[in-house]
């Protein structure tokens, strides 16, 4: 069953995220189209290789009788791995960089342990690679079962890979390590008898990708794995990412942006590029959406004020019409809005939500709004709407961080939501022969 097609893909949640216009459901809906396996934080791929190796240890730790620690054993290796990625590359792009920073500079003494005392994040089975990594992995072929084990590919490269590697510091098959895992808590000397076995972790770790690991990880990461479900897309989106200004330092995502890599889709597959298609259609959702959260974040600060005083505001802000949003590319997606809020309505009210903006008619924008809020939190255990409007005036009962609204020339730059586009960019970069 394609993830895509149905309801909201558990690996789009963004943790804290509220979502009080059901925005999720939809831009992960269309991110799907085009992107198979990633997240919004799975970015990095020394942290699939982090994840890949702290399943390895724990099928070792378990086969060498200690049952029941998967869980601690790979917090200890994410910990192990984190320490040697700072102290010996000086690699601070990993997860709890703030708690081991702090750790190591009380001296090269570091404890491995499940503890809470000894985690590197708040809580690291949520925050950490357990948590975040491992649906990812999964999608990518890397994981699978339950509990979760390493796919046979995945576990052939990384004994083919990284043992060899891990071998000088931690001998055969890693059974240093896999002593050390096994253990509840354990104090390593980075510098000192333990330096040797650290190194060996930092060296299976380096920032640089070897050509050797690329196809591996391109296979799982950029194409989507085994079981890609966008039909090529991805491979093919990720191609364009190659090039300029998409692979740019300064690159940042907007409507105009993606309607680049529209034009360069068709170019290169003509006319009836299905990718195409799916990006233009992210293209038309955002011009939507990043107004609409913003407006609402705007509302939000103004509580108490008359409804007509917050609809000359936004009409001085944004001038007589939002000219922004291609009108029938928004109609076009109807249908598949609703079927992402699970409700037909709702794909109706965000097309007249647009039709508004476009027409001008802030007032009738507003009262959308305020709808679908009212839907979203209905459809939530009937929880009550975070803003109603009574007498003529806005009653905010919840009070999230309101904001300003963005001045009328920065609409056509408005980008709020990721559709996973630059998770599948970071790693086609990072990936780059050369």
């Amino acid at each position: 069953m394609a993830p895509f097609l149905t309801d909201l893909d558990e690996r789009a949640a963004v943790k804290g995220s509220r979502d009080p216009l059901g925005i999720q459901a939809i831009w992960t809906r269309l991110g799907r189209h085009v992107i198979h396996n990633l997240t919004t934080v799975s970015s990095s791929v020394r942290d699939f290789t982090t994840l890949i190796l702290g399943y390895w240890f724990v099928e070792r730790v378990a086969e060498a009788g200690a049952s029941g620690t998967e869980l601690a054993t790979f917090l200890k290796w994410e910990q192990l791995a984190a320490y040697a990625r700072a102290a010996v590359n000086e690699d601070f792009s990993f997860r709890g960089v703030e708690r081991v920073t702090r750790n190591l500079s009380e001296g090269p003494k570091i404890t491995l342990s499940a503890d809470r005392s000894w985690q590197i994040l708040s809580d690291q089975k949520i925050y950490g690679l357990w948590g975040l990594y491992t649906v990812p992995a999964r999608s990518s072929g890397l994981v699978e079962s339950d509990p979760p084990r390493l796919t046979p590919a995945a576990r052939d490269f990384v004994e083919r890979m990284y043992l060899p590697v891990l071998a000088e510091g931690a001998g055969r098959d890693g059974r240093a390590l896999v002593n050390i895992l096994r253990n509840p808590a354990t104090r390593l000397d980075l510098r000192g008898k333990d330096a040797g076995l650290v190194d060996g972790v930092a060296r299976v770790l380096k920032r640089r990708i070897l050509a050797k690991e690329r196809a591996f990880y391109c296979d799982s990461l950029v194409y989507g794995g085994p079981e890609d479900r966008t039909d090529g897309r991805q491979r093919e989106l990720a191609g364009l990412l190659l090039d300029p200004p998409f692979a740019g330092s300064g690159f940042a995502w907007s409507p105009p942006a993606v309607g680049q890599l529209v034009k360069t889709a068709r170019t290169r597959r003509g006319e009836g590029s299905v990718l195409a298609q799916k990006l233009d259609r992210i293209r038309h959702a955002e011009s939507l959406m990043a107004p609409a959260s913003l407006l609402f974040s705007f509302l939000l600060a103004r509580g108490e004020a008359a409804t007509a005083e917050v609809v000359a505001a936004l009409r001085e802000r944004w001038g007589p019409r939002v000219t922004t949003i291609d009108v029938e590319g928004v109609q076009a997606l109807e249908a598949e809005i609703g079927v992402a809020s699970g409700e037909a309505a709702a794909g109706e009210r965000w097309v007249r939500f647009g039709e508004r903006l476009g027409a001008g008619d802030y007032a009738s924008a507003v009262q959308l709004l305020l709808e679908q809020n009212r839907y979203v939190m209905k459809s939530r255990a009937g929880a009550i709407p975070w803003i109603e409007e009574q007498g003529g005036r806005l009653v905010v009962r919840f009070r999230d961080e309101g904001g300003n609204l963005p001045p009328r020339e920065e609409l056509p730059h408005l980008w709020r939501f990721p559709y996973f586009l630059d998770s599948l960019r970071a790693v086609t970069l990072a990936l780059k022969e050369g």
